[in-house]
Parts: structure tokens; sequence; C-alpha cells
């Protein structure tokens, strides 16, 4: 998203800033969110739906802040808020938000290790305990682990670094969630529709990539798994 900015002599200068939320919202809350005056009536977010809000915000130059929130229609509790700084050099804004069952989810980033990549994950799965797998399928049927052993309702980061069958970025592999020590036994109601998913958009690091932190919210809906990345969409050099 590029800077805009209009004005000539009877109009003030306008500036634009890219403005960017990207989670899951678990439960029965319907979302709006709105910036300062400007409220997103066309943008709220439903029960058990993917949080996806992606707005240009126009403002007059100057401006030099402004306060993204996002609140429970039903309720009209305020359950998101975030100071946007509008007169610095960054234009594209990203925050992750998380909201289970009425209340935030806690989200940290790892701290990134030139030498390999921190994989984050939080698997929201209420109806069980039971620990699970997380790894990478190819086309030849080879495996590339994430994670053992992982417990749901916890984060859990794992250092990865790709290994040989996964390193080519014009491949899409299958990121899959079994119970620990399987790779045929599914972790969501046992259906391996719902446990796995294609890791085409979810930037996962290929080739030589290092220093890479990626964090994701992964729950099963009815009729997909849902992952959802928590961390800000690279720019394409």
């Amino acid at each position: 998203m590029n800077m805009i900015i209009a004005c000539n002599k009877e109009e003030e200068a306008v500036k634009a800033i890219g403005v960017e939320v990207w989670g899951y919202n678990v439960g029965g809350a319907e979302l709006e969110a709105s910036i300062d005056t400007t409220i997103y009536r066309n943008f709220t977010t439903l029960p058990d739906k993917p949080v996806i809000f992606n707005k240009i915000y126009t403002f007059p130059f100057a401006i030099k802040e402004a306060l993204l929130k996002i609140k429970d229609k039903t309720s009209g509790k305020e359950v998101f808020r975030q100071q946007l700084n509008l007169s610095g050099s960054e234009r594209e804004l990203f925050f992750p938000f998380v909201f289970i069952n009425g209340n935030a989810l806690k989200i940290e980033s790892p701290v990134a290790d030139p030498a390999a990549n921190k994989m984050g994950f939080y698997i929201h799965y209420p109806q069980s305990e039971e620990a699970l797998d997380i790894f990478l399928r190819n086309e030849a049927g080879q495996i590339a682990y994430i994670a053992q052993n992982v417990k749901p309702g916890t984060w859990i980061y794992a250092g990865y670094l790709p290994q040989e069958g996964f390193k080519d970025k014009s491949n899409s592999y299958d990121l899959c969630f079994t119970k620990t020590g399987t790779t045929d036994s599914w972790y969501f109601e046992n259906i391996e529709a719902i446990s796995k998913v294609g890791e085409t958009g979810l930037l996962f690091p290929k080739g030589e990539e290092t220093g890479l932190v990626r964090t994701y919210f992964v729950t099963p809906s009815a009729l997909q798994l849902e992952v959802m990345r928590l961390f800000k969409r690279p720019k394409v050099q």
C-alpha cells in the first residue's frame, strides 16, 4: 500500500495509511472495527469466523495519531484498542487479534534467531486435551516435523529449518495435525479434511531462509481447518 497525497489550493493535504488486523473470533460475539470516528460497518466479523480487516485510512496531513478500536456489537463492550502513529515512516500497520469467548488471547512472538526460524502455534480445540504433532508432508509422502507432543490451549514455539524435499518455493506442502506419535491418526475429530491444510499463503520458510518468526492460530471449523497468520505479510522484494 503506497502513501496517497492529494491536495490543491482549496483542499487540505490528505495522507493515507494501511491498517490490517488478522486473527480469529471464537464464540458468539459479532465484532465491529472503527478508526476514530470512522466505523466500518461493512467489515464486521461474525461469530466463529476469521478476523480479516484490511483498510486504507485517509486523514488530514496535520493529524499525528488515531485510535483503532474493535467492539462487541451486541454488548457494546470495547475488546481491542490500539493507538496508531500516523506521523511515522511506516505506512502499513499490522495487528494480530484473537478473541476467544469474550477474552483476547495474549499473543507474544518469540525473539528471532538469525540461525533458525521460530514457529509459534496456538491450538484451540477445547474438545480434547490430547497432545498432537505438527508436520509438513510433501507429494512424495516425506515428512518434516515442526513440533511434537504439543498441548492444545497453550502457545508452542519451535525452531525450524527447511529440509530437503521442503525447500522449493514453487511447491505447496500439506500442514498436518495428528495425534502424537502417529502420522495418520488425525487430530481434529479424527477427520483428515479438517486436520490438514495446504501451506500456501501461510508463508512458511523455504529455501535457505533463516531468521524468520511465524505465529499462527489454529482451530477447526465445520468445513475446514482454519490456520490464521498472526504476523505481518513481508514486502515482496
